[in-house]
Formats: C-alpha cells, structure tokens, sequence
C-alpha cells in the first residue's frame, strides 16, 4: 500500500556503522549529531527521496521523533537488530527472542515494514535454525506490518524461497559479509582480515533477486564505500545495480555528506 522510491536512505552512516574501521564509525557517530539526522533527512526528502531505513536502538528511538516533528514525513522500513535489544545474543533462542521484542518496540513508530536483522538471519541459518525467523514473520503480520528478511547470503534467499514462507520482501546486500574464516578457508584456502568484499559477490546476489518475485530492497552496492573513489565509479556501481535487479526492486544506500553533498 506504499509508494517507495527505488533509492532509499541507509541508516548505516548516522549511527556510525561505516563497515570499515573503528576510527570512521566514530566519525561518523560525532557528525551526526539529533540536529544533522534531521536536517539530513529533510534534504533527503527535498531531493525526491521518500523512504529511509534504520535499525531502532536508543538514539534512533530518541530521534525519530524529532524528525517527525520537523514535517518529515518520509516512509520508514524498520531493521529488527536483536543486539539493539540484548547485546549478549548469542544463542538461536536468545537472538529469536531478542528481535521478536525489536518488532514490539519498533510498533508504535509505525514503520512501513520490519525486516529480520541480516547478521540474526546469517547466523540462524548457519546454527540450521533458520525454522526460527516464521515466529518473526507471523508477529510481524500480526501488528499490520510488511515482514521482511535480510540477509547477506544468497543461499538464504533461495532456502526461504524453497519453504514458501509468507515474508513480504528481502533485503539483499551484494556483499556476503558474514562469511567466516572456515568459509573463506573452505571456498579459497585463506583467511581474511575483517571485513572482506569479494568482487564475485554481486553478480551472485543478482542472480538470486532476480529470481524471485518478491521485492528485493539490494544494499552496500558500493561496498560500504568502498566503491566510491571516483563520481564515474559510483555511478558505475548504480548502473550495474539497477541494471541487475528487477524493476520492482530498490537499493539502499548510507550518504555521510561531511565533504560533499552526497545527497544529491
């Protein structure tokens, strides 16, 4: 029942998840400030954009809002993040129960759809749990709510796919980066350090999303700013992105305009 524009506001950068070192998380964290989130997501709004999505642990609980006080009337797609609710998750039991109070708490903000964590939903379908994330999608249904999935991997789309869940929509990052050292041993015989993106990875998600009917809402298509060291490369990494998912698809990309106005 919603109109969504085909790019969405990622939320990574205004809570300082920059995916590449503790130094810019911080960075990150200090330049966007209550006021800046704001002003940011005006500008977002005045450009044409009309969604943004976001996990919703205390400091986007605080602002959000302020942003709606401020005339912002951008749709919101929630990301259940179950370490927003218990940082010490670390079992299928605990991170279930975790996201299935990030659904309750994120409710009453009224977003346009919930999407299970990727990081959850990887590491369910690692521990063979994945069964656990219907609990989800039924509560999800049961408020009024979208349900949707995230994942990094694109054998969880084709598992889900195969179950005929009722889940709404995936959102699908291009990167797998929640591969573990075993993985990376098992599929290359070395290890990385930290988080690594595979140029492989991409044209494999692709492959997957546009298999599926189902929305698919494709983020880090710019590999967590990795892709960004020229204008002509980004938009080299939107071309192959809008080119390679389908036309009922989106992509969600973070902005963090400290040097440039990235926004536009």
């Amino acid at each position: 029942s919603h109109r969504v524009t085909r790019l969405i506001v990622g939320g990574n950068p205004l809570y300082g998840y920059s995916h590449f070192n503790a130094l810019l998380d911080r960075i990150m964290r200090e330049y966007f400030t209550d006021e800046r989130v704001v002003r940011f997501l005006l500008d977002c709004e005045k450009a044409g954009i009309n969604t943004f999505q976001t996990n919703f642990k205390e400091r986007s609980r605080r602002q959000h809002p302020l942003i709606r006080d401020a005339g912002c009337k951008m749709n919101w797609v929630c990301l259940a993040d179950p370490w927003d609710v218990n940082p010490k998750a670390g079992t299928p039991q605990e991170i279930q129960e975790a996201i299935l109070k990030a659904v309750d708490i994120a409710a009453p903000a009224k977003p346009i759809g919930i999407a299970h964590h990727g990081g959850g939903t990887d590491w369910l379908f690692r521990a063979g749990k994945l069964e656990l994330i219907k609990t989800f999608i039924d509560k999800a249904h049961d408020l009024g709510f979208p349900a949707g999935i995230s994942t990094h991997n694109p054998r969880v789309v084709e598992a889900v796919e195969e179950k005929g869940w009722s889940n709404d929509f995936y959102m699908t990052c291009f990167y797998c980066v929640t591969r573990q050292p075993e993985d990376f041993q098992k599929e290359f015989g070395v290890e990385p350090v930290g988080e690594t993106y595979l140029a492989c990875d991409p044209s494999r998600m692709c492959d997957m999303i546009r298999r599926v009917n189902k929305t698919c809402l494709a983020f880090k298509i710019l590999a967590a700013g990795r892709k960004c060291e020229s204008s002509q490369q980004v938009r080299e990494a939107f071309e192959f992105a809008l080119k390679n998912i389908k036309p009922t698809d989106a992509v969600i990309v973070g902005m963090f305009p400290l040097y440039s106005d990235q926004v536009s």
